[in-house]
């Protein structure tokens, strides 16, 4: 699917005014450099546990994970226009039209932004730091507490996260939702409208999922659930069937972050919101 994108229909997402406003701009080519910085801190962040170990750790097994999930990225879209981002951005053209099946936007009006889409999967970490922070706070205190409080607590903190971040994305305009369940919905049908359910989905897998990965890898002797049973296989062997396992995680969460998005406003009958010119 992508190497038939790549070799027929990759191209740079024409640049234009789109009816934005200088100040719209202004604060549009903000946020893409925030994003550029964050994508950045992120890796930094990411990369720096393996390189002090020499070995390839856990973090950064989540980064590569959440950073190859781009690919998914068309799949919110795949029945119709869910989600949106500005024109304005620094993007290249959507492959989603090469997936079998495509009934979602044509290339022509939907771009696929390098630095608010693609690399920016590597903020991820921006919900996972802050929830990994907390859990190892409530760690200390709370050496004992089960597994069901850790991940209420993880879910908490993401949240916390979440309702910063999100509303930051959508009322500079980078990234909106087109269609939302009116009742579970902030602002419904305003083209900065929020939906809740999409923010819990958000906060979950941006923020809980690579956070619980990292706090068991490093507070619990068996390591992340998911890595359990990794002395059973040969020393050889274990790093990539580690990175296979974490990967894997993280992009199924992904793919379920994707598919809910534009399921849910599919079952609803979702209304579509008028939207400004370089939203469309």
């Amino acid at each position: 699917m992508l190497s038939h994108w790549a070799v027929n229909g990759a191209r740079w997402f024409p640049v234009g005014e789109y009816g934005i406003s200088p100040r719209r701009a202004q604060v549009l080519d903000a946020y893409q450099v925030l994003s550029i910085a964050g994508a950045l801190s992120s890796v930094c962040w990411a990369v720096l546990p393996s390189v002090r170990r020499r070995a390839l750790a856990v973090e950064t097994m989540v980064l590569i994970g959440y950073l190859t999930a781009f690919w998914l990225m068309p799949v919110v879209n795949y029945g119709g226009q869910v989600a949106t981002y500005s024109k304005h951005l620094i993007a290249s053209s959507d492959w989603g039209p090469y997936l079998p099946g495509w009934h979602g936007p044509s290339p022509g009006t939907h771009p696929q932004p390098l630095f608010v889409g693609w690399f920016a999967l590597a903020e991820a970490m921006l919900w996972a730091l802050p929830t990994l922070w907390v859990l190892g706070r409530v760690r200390q205190r709370r050496p004992r507490l089960s597994g069901a409080g850790v991940v209420l607590i993880a879910f908490a903190a993401a949240m916390a996260v979440e309702v910063v971040l999100e509303p930051v994305m959508v009322f500079t305009g980078a990234y909106v939702y087109a269609e939302a369940v009116p009742r579970l919905t902030l602002f419904a049908g305003h083209w900065y409208q929020v939906p809740v359910y999409a923010m819990v989905i958000a906060a979950t897998v941006y923020g809980v999922v690579p956070a619980l990965l990292c706090h068991y890898d490093r507070y619990h002797p068996g390591g992340a659930p998911v890595l359990r049973g990794l002395r059973t296989l040969p020393p050889s062997a274990r790093p990539w069937v580690s990175l296979l396992a974490v990967v894997g995680i993280a992009q199924s969460s992904f793919l379920a972050l994707a598919v809910t998005y534009a399921v849910i406003p599919a079952l609803a009958g979702a209304p579509s919101v008028p939207l400004p010119a370089h939203l469309r």
